[in-house]
């Protein structure tokens, strides 16, 4: 994934603020906010779009969508508030739905087609040949994760994966906290005797 990285000697002002002011300044077209904003929750946000694609690619490209949008619509000034201490949810679940919208399409088969075109050398190999097998293990809690509805399942990825509070997750999915709490109480009562029990933590 590219990462994007500051000028040389470009002070890093914006390091230690809060989300919600960089997310502010961010809604007014701060460039500085926007880099600041990507390299603290980018990694993140690539990881939940994995879990749900199962696809190292669709997650590249659903991570560069969502920030891409995102900085779009900040230069636009369409960048919508979020509410406070939600910005890493709410930008999950954004990368999320990209990662759920790209991996409909055709173009994973396609990208897919190209890079086995280009024949990497051995060490290229070797790490094909691992990010095969997270693709097909994480296929195979994607198949498990099928067995409960969509609303629980973002909850799972956002919360056990994600990282995110009750609170942050409530926010971005614009549910109350009880509901997210209920969601994921459920999913793990369902999912309590698979092979992902151990993924989705423990009860508070």
């Amino acid at each position: 994934m590219n990462v994007l990285t500051r000028p040389p000697g470009a002070e890093d002002k914006m390091v230690t603020m809060d989300d919600d002011a960089l997310w502010e300044a961010l809604r007014w077209g701060d460039e500085e906010a926007f880099r600041t904003i990507f390299e603290r929750h980018s990694r993140t946000v690539y990881n939940v779009a994995f879990r749900y694609a199962a696809s190292w690619s669709v997650a590249e490209e659903a991570t560069q969508a969502c920030f891409t949008a995102v900085w779009q619509r900040a230069c636009a000034g369409r960048l919508t508030s979020v509410r406070r201490g939600a910005v890493r949810a709410w930008l999950c679940a954004f990368g999320r739905n990209e990662a759920r919208n790209l991996a409909r399409g055709a173009t994973r088969r396609l990208r897919l087609i190209g890079r086995m075109q280009q024949q990497p050398g051995r060490e290229a190999r070797d790490n094909v040949e691992q990010w095969v097998g997270d693709e097909e293990s994480m296929r195979r809690i994607n198949e498990v994760l099928s067995k409960i509805p969509d609303g629980q399942r973002q909850v799972v990825e956002l919360v056990a994966w994600g990282g995110c509070s009750m609170a942050e997750t409530a926010d971005a999915l614009g549910v109350p906290v009880g509901t997210v709490k209920s969601r994921l109480a459920r999913a793990r009562a369902t999912l309590a005797t698979t092979e992902v029990a151990h993924l989705l933590g423990k009860e508070n």
